[in-house]
């Protein structure tokens, strides 16, 4: 079982749940630039309220913390893809590594 058949490993695309298109249209919706750009404005507008809002009641106060948090959630994906790069995708499996694993298994 050391060395299996690769046809163990391959993806038999059972099929999903009858939501995942659903979440996906959601994610890229919340990602995309335009969630984006209203984090932004999110956040700079419940900095406002918060700074400027002296006399405010606890509910209204609550609300824009609950804005502030939302906002910087939207904007911690595009933020941190912005600042590292989109990362490593490996696209093709690599001739050396095979000969090296035909090397090792022989």
């Amino acid at each position: 079982m050391i060395a299996t058949h690769p046809a163990f490993a391959s993806n038999t695309s059972g099929g999903g749940l009858p939501s995942d298109e659903w979440f996906t249209r959601i994610r890229a919706s919340v990602t995309g630039p335009f969630a984006f750009t209203v984090a932004i404005v999110g956040i700079v507008g419940a900095g406002a309220g918060l700074i400027l809002g002296g006399d405010m009641n606890g509910f209204l106060r609550m609300l824009i913390f609950i804005a502030l948090v939302l906002s910087f959630l939207v904007a911690a994906q595009n933020s941190l893809t912005a600042i590292t790069g989109q990362g490593a995708e490996i696209t093709a499996f690599s001739h050396d590594l095979s000969n090296l694993l035909q090397a090792r298994l022989a």
